[in-house]
């Protein structure tokens, strides 16, 4: 996904800058429990208020017991996060397939009613299954209870085929009916999600951005960081980042570099915050805009990108990139900004690949950096 730049999405205080260019992701763990904790408290709700019905007095309290045991689970232990979300799945689904096969077989018409108020949660439980397993996970599941949902109208009928013609048996109908038109909108809606992602991380068909990156290109970068530095020129860091040239593994075919350049492109996209922007510049060289507190937490930022990349291999050769960053502070306009991160990317190309250089500095014709103080920074 590309970086959001919309006016605002820079104004980072120093607060916020101060975690880096490392985007912080969501603790799935934590959200999984919240999840869990609402659930349980609406399943103890309900348990109050459904108390003169038979089948809820023993079905809420035992969901209930189920769920406070996942809760505890996911709370106390280390167990693997994809292992307590479908055993959660699952018992959501023996709780709704128990009730309707309780309508079905025991109550008849009289408990259409009951049977109106969990419709709605049959799909909401069915579309859980893509965004708590994904489209490859969630396929057994879906089938699963389509099927016994399926199984339990089909045995239904065949006891009873008068009951047919029943309001509860329709309604169960319309409920498959209904599921299954939700899964097949859902699948299709996922897929061309991916392919839009795609198109965007490829750039195909897409003005301003770089066909081999899909970053921004050269101009619209330039005009977003001047959007940038009228917002506030206050901590605006601009870094040039050039891909190191590697040798390739005979495995690797002759285009090995153009590869690693969107190699390494797609690892920043995945790494820096969404308040930051990526832009290509051209040659394997992109260039990063960020907010940072002071030149030193800055420079920081910038090794720790430069690790993350290392650690991302392509056909087993370790990607390096080195850096050239510019922390202006209002003291520079942005085309001079972008311009001193890009001599400061090649006074430290001088001295060699991989590695962080903080200007401004500048390549003379005699291999030196006019600000050699900036190596050491």
């Amino acid at each position: 996904m590309l970086p959001d730049f919309r006016p605002g999405s820079l104004s980072a205080s120093a607060r916020e800058a101060r975690g880096g260019v490392f985007r912080t992701t969501l603790d799935r763990r934590v959200l999984n429990q919240r999840v869990l904790g609402g659930a349980l408290l609406a399943t103890l709700l309900a348990a109050l208020y459904h108390h003169n019905d038979p089948f809820e007095r023993v079905a809420l309290p035992t969901m209930a017991v189920l769920l406070g045991t996942l809760l505890a689970t996911l709370a106390f232990t280390r167990a693997p996060l994809l292992i307590t979300q479908t055993v959660g799945l699952v018992v959501g689904w023996v709780y709704l397939l128990a009730k309707v096969g309780y309508v079905l077989f025991v109550m008849g018409d009289a408990g259409l009613p009951m049977l109106l108020n969990l419709a709605p949660w049959a799909g909401v439980l069915l579309a859980s299954h893509l965004w708590t397993l994904g489209p490859q996970g969630s396929a057994h599941l879906n089938v699963a209870a389509l099927g016994s949902l399926a199984a339990l109208l089909a045995i239904r009928v065949a006891l009873d085929p008068a009951s047919a013609q029943a309001s509860v048996t329709g309604t169960v109908l319309q409920m498959l009916l209904a599921g299954g038109v939700l899964l097949l909108g859902q699948r299709g809606a996922a897929h061309r999600m991916t392919g839009d992602v795609r198109r965007a991380v490829l750039g195909q068909d897409t003005p301003g951005l770089d066909a081999l990156t899909g970053l921004p290109d050269r101009v619209t970068l330039e005009r977003q960081l001047e959007g940038a530095y009228r917002q506030s020129p206050e901590h605006l860091v601009v870094a040039a980042i050039a891909v190191d040239t590697q040798e390739p593994p005979d495995l690797t075919g002759p285009n090995f570099q153009v590869r690693l350049s969107a190699h390494v492109s797609r690892v920043m996209m995945s790494t820096v915050r969404d308040q930051d922007l990526l832009g290509c510049l051209g040659d394997g060289v992109v260039a990063l805009v960020m907010r940072a507190p002071d030149a030193r937490s800055a420079r920081a930022a910038c090794e720790r990108l430069r690790v993350r990349v290392a650690s991302r291999p392509l056909d087993g050769v370790n990607p390096t990139v080195t850096i050239g960053l510019v922390y202006a502070d209002g003291h520079l306009d942005p085309q001079a900004l972008l311009r001193a991160a890009e001599d400061t990317l090649g006074a430290a190309r001088q001295f060699g690949q991989n590695r962080v250089l903080l200007g401004p500095a500048r390549p003379d014709p005699d291999g030196n950096a006019e600000n050699l103080d900036a190596l050491f920074a």
